[in-house]
């Protein structure tokens, strides 16, 4: 069975524009990771205390309106019980760090956090299996 010029011309388009979106989203993570410093663990120190200041900012900027994690928290965004298992360290670091860099639609905010915050947001859901 044939395919009209048409048909054919728009999974053209489809597919290209699929492409040029991921070529975008790999952009935007490789300027990310440019900016970042080589290792941002490397002078952090975790401990309970630093996992728990995770868990207050989480708190104090809203992440619990949106995000589950045990069997608190909304449903708007994903679950966050063993992230550890789906996203590396850095992927969470960036994620929170600039969402939009990543994903360019996506409705999570960017919140003005110091690289220290982030690194201790990320500590704690280390944590959360």
């Amino acid at each position: 069975m044939r395919q009209s010029a048409g048909i054919v011309f728009t999974k053209f388009i489809v597919g290209a524009a699929a492409m040029i979106t991921v070529m975008f989203a790999l952009n935007s993570l490789a300027r990310q990771t440019a900016g970042m410093n080589e290792n941002p663990w490397e002078s952090f120190i975790e401990d309970a205390s630093t996992q728990s200041e995770g868990q207050a900012i989480m708190r104090q900027m809203g992440c619990f309106a949106c995000h589950r994690l045990d069997k608190f928290g909304g449903e708007i965004g994903p679950r966050l019980n063993s992230v550890k298992y789906r996203k590396t360290r850095e992927q969470m670091f960036l994620w929170i760090k600039s969402p939009s860099s990543i994903k360019p639609m996506t409705i999570m905010p960017q919140f003005d956090l110091t690289e220290k915050q982030i690194l201790e947001i990320v500590s704690y859901l280390e944590t959360k299996e």
